[in-house]
C-alpha cells in the first residue's frame, strides 16, 4: 500500500504533492486493490483532496501531450524528452492552464519549471538548497529553484547552469586544481582554479560575482578576470562593466537570508518570488518604487507578505496557486 511520509513530524504533505504520487503510482501499471483502497480513503478526507486529484490527473494528461507537442516540433534536444515521472513529481504544472506545448517550455510567471529545468542532472526545488560534489576538490552549492547539467560542452567535468544560481568553490583544500573549473552559462564560460565565486542565470542574462580568488569569465570573443569583490554581468550582447560587489547581500542566502539595503520594492518582490510558491504582484508601478531595507529569513518566507502588507499598508488579494496581489 502506497503511503506519503513527509520526513518531518507533524508536517502534512500538500494535496496537490500527495495527489501527484497517487497518480503516479496508479499509472504505473502495479497497482493492488489495497492501493485502490488507500486512495479512496485519501479522497474521502476532504474536498481538498478530491480537488487535488481531479487537478492532479488533468495535469498528467495535459503535460504528457504537451511534451509530445514539443518533441514534434523539434525543439532544443533537452526539450524533446517524454515526460518521466521525475519530471511530474517534480513539480511540473504545465498546461494546467492550456496552451499546453507553449507553457511546458515557457511557464507563465515561472509557476512552474520548463521542460528543459526538468532535464537536469542536478535540481533544486521551490525553497530548497543543496550542496554536491561534482569534481576533485570542487563543491558546488545550488540555491532555489535552480537546475544544472553534467558537463560544459567539451569540459566534461564542469557543468552548464541551466536556470538559477549556485556558489562554486574551487580549491577547496588549500591547493589549485590542475586544469580550471568550468561553468557554462548562456552566452558565457567561467572558470577557475582556486576561487569561490557565485553564479546567477535568469533567462538570457548571467550574473557573476568573484567572493575569493580569482576568476575567468569568457563571453563571445571577450575575456575578462574577476578578483574577489568584483562582479559583472553578460548576456548576448557581451560584458557589463566590471563593478564592486556587496558579498553581504549575494551570499546571504547561503546563510538562509535575504538581505535587501534600499532596493525597491518591485525588485524585493521579484527575489523573494524565487523562494515561495506561486507568485506575489504588485498591482501598480508606484508600490514598486516604494524603497526597503530588510532582512528576511528562508525558513520564514511565508511572513514577508504580511510584513510588507502591514510596513507598506497594503491591500492583501490571496489566489489561487499560491497568487498574491499587493495593491
Amino acid at each position: 500500500m502506497m503511503t506519503f511520509d513527509s520526513g518531518k513530524a507533524g508536517v502534512t504533505e500538500d494535496p496537490i504533492d500527495a495527489a501527484r504520487r497517487w497518480v503516479v503510482r496508479l499509472r504505473s501499471g502495479n497497482v493492488s486493490r489495497d492501493d485502490i483502497e488507500a486512495l479512496n480513503r485519501w479522497r474521502a478526507e476532504s474536498m481538498s483532496h478530491r480537488t487535488a486529484f481531479a487537478f492532479a490527473n488533468a495535469q498528467w494528461n495535459m503535460l504528457r501531450q504537451a511534451a509530445q507537442n514539443v518533441a514534434t516540433a523539434d525543439v532544443a534536444s533537452r526539450e524533446r524528452s517524454m515526460l518521466t515521472r521525475r519530471a511530474w513529481m517534480g513539480g511540473a504544472l504545465a498546461a494546467s492552464l492550456g496552451g499546453a506545448a507553449y507553457l511546458a517550455v515557457r511557464p507563465p510567471l515561472e509557476l512552474w519549471p520548463s521542460l528543459s529545468e526538468l532535464s537536469a542532472d542536478y535540481r533544486t526545488d521551490v525553497g530548497e538548497r543543496r550542496q554536491i560534489n561534482v569534481a576533485e576538490d570542487v563543491s558546488v552549492e545550488l540555491n532555489t529553484r535552480t537546475s544544472v547539467v553534467a558537463g560544459a560542452g567539451a569540459d566534461a567535468q564542469g557543468l552548464t547552469l541551466i536556470s538559477g544560481e549556485i556558489a562554486v568553490t574551487t580549491g577547496r583544500t588549500g591547493a589549485k586544481l590542475r586544469q580550471p573549473f568550468v561553468v557554462a552559462a548562456g552566452a558565457g564560460r567561467v572558470s577557475a582554479l582556486r576561487a569561490t565565486f557565485d553564479l546567477r542565470r535568469d533567462g538570457h542574462e548571467v550574473r557573476v560575482v568573484c567572493l575569493d580568488g580569482a576568476v575567468s569569465v569568457a563571453c563571445g570573443k571577450e575575456t575578462v578576470s574577476l578578483n574577489g569583490g568584483q562582479y559583472l554581468n553578460y548576456g548576448a550582447d557581451g560584458f557589463g562593466n566590471v563593478k564592486p560587489s556587496d558579498s553581504r547581500s549575494v551570499d546571504a542566502w547561503r546563510r538562509g537570508l535575504l538581505v535587501f539595503e534600499n532596493q525597491p520594492l518591485a525588485q524585493v518582490v521579484s527575489e523573494i518570488n524565487r523562494y515561495r510558491r506561486g507568485r506575489i504582484v504588485l498591482t501598480s508601478a508606484r508600490i514598486g518604487h516604494l524603497p526597503l531595507d530588510a532582512t528576511f529569513r528562508l525558513d520564514r518566507i511565508e511572513e514577508v507578505v504580511p510584513k510588507l502588507a502591514h510596513l507598506f499598508s497594503l491591500k492583501v488579494r490571496t489566489l489561487p496557486g499560491g497568487v498574491v496581489l499587493l495593491s
